[in-house]
């Protein structure tokens, strides 16, 4: 079969194709986000777009009994993907291998039916998936070569989680960050503009909105020195994390223990969100509420403490997600019991900023994507330009912290991407 080389492909022919691929995702991107919506209101009665939180609003018996129910059914719902189906992978889909297309979809559906009922991991991976299975058709489709494919499978996986929090910027980024890992002309413009295609129709179906309450953060000398304390903290904590939910994902349950392991990890999550609330279900909500409130120390400790074990715990019985929401929570929380502590020293910076200083560098380390992490931070807020110098700061002091400690170890400290590639590698026993 004749293949166009991608030298050979013009910017206009791969922009034309970046276009279909986007509308594409974008539809799909709309779908999984109703599905969200509707197990939402199926589940607790209400949904993200109305209440901020819908499981403050059933009772922690109700929210415990949940937690299990949804063990048994995805215990086997992942045990026949396990069995059945071939593992999707994006990273692999961009050089060459087929993504099976109804294996691909209930992937996506599941992952993303599951965290919308409860599961405390993020939902950024079913998008990618969707993306990526939406390029790779059109790639086949219309014989591009195996350079033009990886092109525009990356940046449809992108955009495809961008689409999914309304985030085309951040999305871009992803693309060109974590899987593509280039920035030539035929790149940039391709990511862009399926990115913002995908993002714009799935604002057709799902209202777009601000995933966090929007923070002030405010250019002063005293927050650009609060940005470097946060973020060489915050960075750190944000490295471990994501080595550690890589680790766990390595050892996760397989084959017929994911009919055992994932029930009685649901129940060990239900007693405990039974006690605290906010530890065991998506970390969105939890992070809001640190974003825009005041907070007290010993609580967002227990809280964060105990949301690492949930999420770790959530990897290891098999649960497949992503770590987006989790470790942006994760880091607000970091950044708030920093700004508790130093409160007293600089009453002039909101906990706020510090949260979201601290969510900023958290993520970019625990994706081992700086620049994802800063964009990601302010598209999720909608934040004023003031803020995005202290942004900036955070995440260089955090990429600055994980380099120090590598030579202090003698290791790179390098973190693989955190994508669909660690689900469908090879697990160890």
């Amino acid at each position: 079969m004749d293949r166009v080389p991608l030298e050979h492909t013009s910017i206009s022919r791969l922009s034309l194709f970046a276009v279909l691929s986007g509308l594409v995702t974008g539809l799909a991107v709309a779908a999984l986000n109703w599905s969200v919506i509707l197990v939402e209101r199926a589940v607790f009665g209400t949904d993200h777009l109305v209440s901020p939180d819908p499981t403050a609003v059933v009772s922690p018996k109700r929210l415990a009994l949940t937690l299990i129910g949804l063990g048994c059914v995805l215990s086997w719902a992942r045990y026949l993907m396990d069995r059945y189906s071939e593992p999707v992978s994006v990273p692999a889909a961009m050089y060459g291998k087929r993504m099976p297309l109804l294996a691909t979809i209930c992937s996506a559906f599941i992952q993303v039916m599951s965290v919308a009922a409860g599961a405390s991991v993020g939902r950024e991976n079913a998008p990618r998936i969707i993306g990526g299975l939406s390029a790779s058709r059109l790639a086949v489709w219309s014989k591009l070569d195996h350079d033009a494919r990886r092109l525009l499978i990356g940046a449809t996986a992108g955009a495809g989680l961008g689409a999914t929090f309304h985030l085309p910027l951040a999305g871009a980024i992803f693309a060109l960050e974590l899987l593509l890992m280039e920035m030539s002309a035929q790149a940039v413009i391709t990511v862009m503009l399926t990115s913002a295609t995908a993002a714009a129709v799935t604002g057709v179906f799902v209202t777009p909105h601000p995933v966090y309450h929007s923070v002030p953060v405010q250019e002063s000398a005293a927050t650009l020195a609060v940005a470097a304390i946060v973020g060489l903290v915050a960075g750190l904590l944000g490295h471990w994390f994501g080595k550690a939910a890589r680790l766990a994902v390595q050892h996760r349950a397989s084959g017929t223990a994911l009919l055992w392991q994932m029930p009685l990890g649901f129940v060990l999550l239900a007693v405990v969100s039974y006690f605290v609330p906010g530890v065991s279900t998506n970390a969105r909500f939890t992070t809001d509420t640190v974003l825009s409130g005041d907070n007290i120390a010993l609580g967002l400790l227990l809280v964060g403490v105990l949301r690492v074990g949930a999420i770790l715990l959530s990897f290891r019985i098999g649960v497949i997600g992503g770590t987006l929401t989790p470790a942006f929570g994760l880091g607000a929380i970091t950044g708030a019991l920093i700004g508790i502590a130093l409160q007293p020293l600089l009453p002039g910076v909101p906990i706020g900023a510090f949260a979201l200083l601290g969510a900023a560098a958290f993520l970019s380390t625990a994706m081992a994507a700086p620049m994802f992490g800063l964009i990601a931070a302010i598209e999720f807020t909608d934040m004023a330009a003031q803020g995005y110098l202290p942004v900036f700061v955070s995440v260089v002091a955090a990429a600055l912290a994980v380099r120090v400690w590598g030579r202090l170890r003698h290791d790179e400290q390098r973190l693989a991407p955190f994508t669909s590639a660690l689900f469908a590698g090879k697990r160890r026993r």
